[in-house]
Parts: structure tokens; sequence; C-alpha cells
């Protein structure tokens, strides 16, 4: 009430505020640059070109719909960002060039796309058939207003497009310049030397691990620090951020396990549940009818399946079973999906593998989505079909130009009015004719069958066996953590927060090891396409939101509740600006490579500063004298690749010592004792394929170079922070 009041006293500041938003709406919305905020409906930009937020929205629907969830979304959200930039790029640099994009470049880029690597698109000879890709999109454009599914299909369809047009684009500009390469008979000759020609060398090898180990250097962070400067364009990161966090999971004790495990074998004999007598699972008559009511009291946690399933697709634990249980018999209790399993053969058959042709006939008024060319009722369409039936066991011939000119299914421009089916699938009620045809139709005959959506003019053109399939009634208890686990769970998580907050990270993982909890630390976490090792929760995404929040701090500590009843308990251990990479973000990786870089220089300076014999220079470092054959392209010595070694072979003059090389396993002085030129072979052939080679990479190149010189502004951080995605 309090509120309520302060509101009307301030009744002229609520109408103020009223009027400014109808005069920006009328004016066409608001400048949020001139504000001094951003667009929310403005993502990024590449070149001052706006990406907008719809179109993210759209890019990453149609990959989510690519995924089907397997990927978490804060993957997803990195690679829509990089699919976006590139193909704004591709664009601009297409249109700046005076090229025309055709609807035919669009369509023909769907030749090497997996998604139409099904039979529905393919002609008889197994090649992707274009028209029959442009006649389903024309389809789905004609009637996307028919339901929300087929404007949800169009909409993926109308993204999918987009993204042909740009891999047309691409082949189209890109390709032009890899079609234009040259190479002159002057640099064949020299790549073809480096290929054949091979140098016959003495060498001695001081080995960096073995140095070290007598030697030992430590990197400091001033030695990564340098190597980083050195390299700037291996360590240009974007703001990140270093994340210590430990994971609670929500899973059943095995106290938890037994009991689950005890309700369901209680129903394996008859036994009494709050009253009820409950017949025992294995001498069940109708299993139907007892599962149904058992999930309904909640004693199992699944539904009947009346479907028959192959082999393939039955749990890996009763696979062999199946094979050779008897009808009613129960099997032993198994895992599956994060449940304990019975399961019970009730059913057992051979399938066949059918093929069919098939007109559809519906009517005005049956209720189907399906709706006829041209009105009729439904007497009208038997009458139809009826007509169709006679015509076609006259003539079956006539086939392909009838079922173009009456069917009124959607997909016959796809499928030719082919249909394919197995006699695994069990229709029941207004499907049953269809069942009857299916498994005793003769082949060639044609039948009508009604059906809910109208009338099918039917007939079975081939039928193989194909093995054998199962029914199976299920009783299932989900493995679930039970009360007291989930409390246990959220009092330690609780806890554990309670004793770490203030805390640095390392009193972090020392509390957690303590404890017994398993700490990580994640370093280089990036705002978008990065995910949390060893969680695999459904709450990366949250977390790193959050670890990305304007206000975040150094230190702040937060509790997770996960999907699974589980807690996590996360900590910002650094915020790091864009720019070059910390030392301490890539030491991991980069440690041993500036290492043997300051062990190089040592052992370098002690073989340079004096002027010993291969000999002498293994006895004093403790290896060997050896020998190698290397050519320049492959210059293998001892299984590590040393590209510097293969350089001073063919560059040294014969029999003379070289000075201390540098390489990627060792220190190296090497002499050439002679130099064995090759046989070239056959030098057109290698230029062709150099020049195949040139036009494969030169695109990707000149994308790199694209990237290198745009100017790229993303505001996905601040924009999806302050405007969740809607």
């Amino acid at each position: 009430m309090a509120i309520l009041g302060q509101i009307r006293k301030r009744n002229g500041l609520l109408i103020g505020f009223v009027a400014v938003a109808l005069l920006l709406f009328l004016l066409g919305g608001i400048d949020w640059s001139r504000l001094g905020g951003k667009d929310p409906n403005v993502i990024g930009k590449v070149n001052n070109q706006v990406i907008t937020r719809q179109e993210y929205n759209n890019q990453l629907n149609f990959i989510q719909n690519q995924y089907q969830g397997q990927v978490p979304l804060n993957f997803l959200e990195g690679q829509v960002w990089n699919t976006l930039v590139q193909n704004t790029l591709i664009k601009q640099k297409f249109n700046s060039s005076g090229f025309i994009l055709t609807d035919d470049m669009i369509w023909n880029a769907a030749r090497n796309s997996n998604i139409f690597n099904s039979p529905q698109y393919k002609d008889k000879n197994g090649n992707i058939n274009v028209q029959l890709i442009k006649q389903q999109f024309e389809q789905l454009e004609q009637n996307q207003n028919a339901n929300s599914e087929l404007s949800q299909m169009y909409q993926q369809f109308l993204e999918l497009k987009n993204n042909l047009s740009v891999q047309a684009m691409y082949r189209q500009y890109f390709g032009s310049y890899g079609a234009g390469l040259l190479t002159n008979a002057n640099e064949v000759d020299i790549l073809l030397g480096n290929r054949v020609n091979s140098a016959n060398i003495e060498y001695v090898k001081v080995d960096y691990n073995a140095y070290q180990s007598k030697h030992p250097v430590k990197v400091t962070d001033q030695d990564l620090q340098n190597y980083i400067n050195a390299h700037k364009t291996l360590f240009k990161i974007d703001e990140n951020r270093t994340l210590d966090y430990v994971y609670f999971p929500g899973t059943a004790s095995s106290s938890d396990k037994k009991q689950i495990l005890d309700q369901l074998n209680k129903l394996l004999t008859n036994t009494i549940i709050d009253g009820d007598t409950i017949q025992a699972f294995g001498s069940v008559k109708n299993d139907s009818l007892y599962i149904s009511k058992l999930s309904s009291d909640q004693l199992i946690d699944n539904d009947f399946n009346p479907i028959y399933r192959a082999e393939q697709q039955l749990p890996q634990a009763i696979k062999n079973w199946v094979k050779t249980a008897a009808i009613g018999q129960v099997s032993s209790v198994y895992e599956d999906g994060g449940a304990y399993v019975y399961s019970k053969l009730i059913g057992k058959k051979n399938v066949d593998s059918i093929q069919g042709k098939n007109i559809l006939i519906s009517f005005t008024d049956s209720g189907s989505q399906l709706k006829p060319k041209t009105p009729r009722t439904k007497e009208q369409a038997k009458a139809q079909a009826d007509q169709l039936v006679q015509q076609l066991n006259a003539n079956p011939n006539d086939f392909s130009k009838l079922v173009v000119q009456y069917s009124d299914d959607p997909g016959v421009s796809s499928n030719g009015g082919v249909i394919k089916l197995t006699t695994a699938q069990d229709f029941k009620g207004e499907y049953k004719g269809l069942q009857r045809v299916l498994e005793s139709s003769p082949l060639g005959k044609y039948e009508v069958v009604e059906i809910p959506e109208g009338y099918f003019v039917i007939a079975i053109t081939d039928r193989k066996p194909v093995g054998t399939v199962y029914k199976l009634a299920d009783i299932a208890k989900n493995i679930e953590p039970s009360e007291a686990t989930v409390d246990l769970v959220r009092k330690q998580a609780n806890t554990f927060i309670q004793n770490i907050n203030g805390k640095s990270s390392q009193e972090f993982h020392n509390v957690a090891k303590a404890q017994k909890f398993n700490a990580k630390q994640q370093r280089g976490i990036l705002r978008f396409g990065t995910m949390l090792e060893g969680l695999g929760t459904d709450k990366d995404s949250d977390i790193i939101a959050w670890a990305f929040n304007s206000k975040r701090n150094l230190g702040d500590t937060e509790l997770f509740i996960t999907g699974d009843q589980g807690y996590i308990v996360a900590r910002v251990s650094s915020l790091f600006s864009g720019g070059l990479a910390d030392p301490s973000i890539v030491r991991k990786q980069i440690e041993t490579t500036v290492r043997n870089e300051l062990l190089g220089k040592i052992i370098a300076d002690k073989i340079n500063s004096s002027n010993q014999s291969l000999d002498q220079l293994a006895k004093d470092f403790q290896t060997t004298k050896e020998q190698a054959n290397i050519t320049f392209d492959n210059p293998s010595i001892g299984g590590s690749f040393e590209p510097k070694v293969g350089g001073a072979a063919f560059g040294i003059k014969p029999n003379e010592k070289s000075k201390a090389i540098e390489g990627k396993a060792g220190v190296y002085v090497i002499i050439t004792k002679s130099i064995t030129k090759g046989d070239s072979g056959d030098k057109k052939t290698f230029k062709e394929q150099l020049m195949s080679i040139y036009s494969q990479q030169m695109p990707n190149l000149l994308l790199q170079t694209l990237y290198q010189e745009a100017k790229i502004d993303d505001y996905r951080a601040d924009i999806l922070n302050s405007n969740p995605r809607n």
C-alpha cells in the first residue's frame, strides 16, 4: 500500500513518462546511441554493417534444430556469431565486386549440403535432385500459414536457403581466385627438388628433456610474457574469466538405489500395496491395462509401449535375452535411461519391408489438416477413390500421371506417391485396414483403404523379409535421489559456500580437498563458445553469463541449482579484459615450448663457444653421434620433425660442421656428408597437383585476410546480459 501511495503522489510524473513513450513511438522509436546505450536489437557490427538480434536468433534456432539439443547453448552461441561474421564478410566482398547472385546458384549449392542427403531429395541414380528441393520449399511457402509446425519448417528452410546463398557467394567469388592461380617452371623445379633430393648427415643431438633433468631451468611469468609479446598474433584473446567451481551432483545414493529396486521387486510377486492387491508382473494377461494402472498410481515411472521394436532399437542389456526368451518371460533387472527396468516379452514376429504406391483422396470435413485440392464430401471422395482403383488395376502405368493429378498429399512432389513402411508398425483403430493391406494384400493390386485423413488408393509393389521384431511390457522406476539425499547435498553446498566466501582461490581448493569435494579451475573462459569442463549440467550458460556480468568482482561466489537437483558453487578467480593473453592462462600450453627455447640458448652458447668435433660434443654432452637421411620437405630425425635441421643440411657446404641449431626436440650440430638428387618424375602432373592445392587453400587464406582487416564490434555480452534472450 505504501508503494501505491507513492505512485499516486507522483501521478504527474507517470503521465509524463507515458507522454514521452507515446511521442517516441510516433517518431519511430528510440535512438539508443544518442541516449548513450546500445540498441538491444543490434547484436554487433562488421565493417559498420549491423547484425541484428533477429538474424542472431534465426541462425541460433536453425543450428539448435540441427543439433537437436545435443550441444550446450553457450557453445552454439559462439558458433552462431562466427557464422554470422563470416557470412557478412563474404556478402560484403561479393557485393562490392559486382557479382550477381542468382536463384540457380543458390539451389546448386544444395548439391553439396549433407542436409539434403536423404532419399526424398535424390533421383533414381542416388544424386541430389535440386528440383525436388525447390518443390518442397515452394510447398512450404504456400502452406506456411496452415499450422505452427509448417510455419516453423518454413522458417528453418528459409534460414537454410540464406546459408546456401552464402555458400554460393563463397564459391563464386573466392573460387575465382583459386582458378586464376599460376606457377612457373622454376618454382616447380625448386619444390620438386625439396621433395625428392636427400641429404645424408652426421649429427649430434642434445635432447632438451635429458638436459633439463640434469640442469633444470625454471620458466617464470616474465619468460612466458616475453614469448607472448614476441608472438602477439597467436595470443590475442577476447575478454575472459577464470572460474573455480565444485559440483555437488543430485544423484541417488546407494541406499536410495536399494530402496528403489526393492519397490520395483515387490511387483514381481503378488503383493499388497496401500491395501490393494497387486498381481505379479509375470502372470498378468492384459499388460497394457496393468502398466497404465501402476503408472497412474505412481508405482512405476513409465507408460505402456505398444510398438514392436527391432533388436537394434532395444536396450543393450536385453538384446541377447530376447532372442531366446519365451513369450511371458521376464528379464533380469537392468539399468536403462536412468531407471531400473524389468522387461517381459509379450510378442515376437517376423517383419517385412514394404514398398508401395498410394494416392490420398481427402474430403473437406475430414477434420484433418490435409485438405482436398477442390472441395468434396466424404461420399465424393470415396467415389473418386473407387474410380481410381478400377482405372489403375486396368492400367497400372497410369499411376505416375494420376498421383500428380489427384493426390492431396503435399509430399507427393518429392516422393512421387511412393511409401516405405514395415509390418513392424502396429496400426490399430481407424488405421487397421492399412495394417491388413501391408501384411496380406497381393503385390500390385490396388485397393481403397479408409483412414481419418480420407481414402488411400494403395498397392503394395514389393515385400521383403528383414528380420524379427519384439513387443515388450516394461515396468521401470527412475533412479532418483531421495528427499534426504537432496537435503544433504543442499546442506553440503550451502556449508561449502559459507566456508569459502571471501577466501582466496587457493583456500577454495584447500577447503574442497579437506572435505573431499572435487574442485576444478578453468582458465580462459569466454562469454560465448566455452563449455565448463567436468560438469555436463544445464547451468553452463547461466554460470558464464553470471561471471561476465558488468557488476562482477574478483572473488565473487554464487550457488547454482541444476536440473538434476544438484548444486554448483562457483567463484570468480580472475577477470581479464581483451588483448594479449595473460601468462597464467596459457602457461600449460606454452611452458614446454618456452622452456625449450631457454634451454636451446644455453646449450647453443656452450656449443658455439668451443670449436669441438662431433665426437667430442657427443662425449661432453653424454650423447651419441648418429646418421640420418633426410629431405627438405620431410626432415624427420629420430621421430622428430626438424625444419631448421633440414634447411641447414641443404645450406651448408659438404663436410663442413654447422653451428648449433636450436630445433624442436633438442639442439643439433650437423655435417652434410652428401646430397643425392632424386627422380623428379612427371613435372606436368606435379604442377597440376600443386595448382589443385593452391586453389583449395587460397579461398581460406583470403577469408582469413578479410577477418584480419575487418572492424568487428561484438555487443553480445552487453546486449544479452541486459536483455535476456526472448
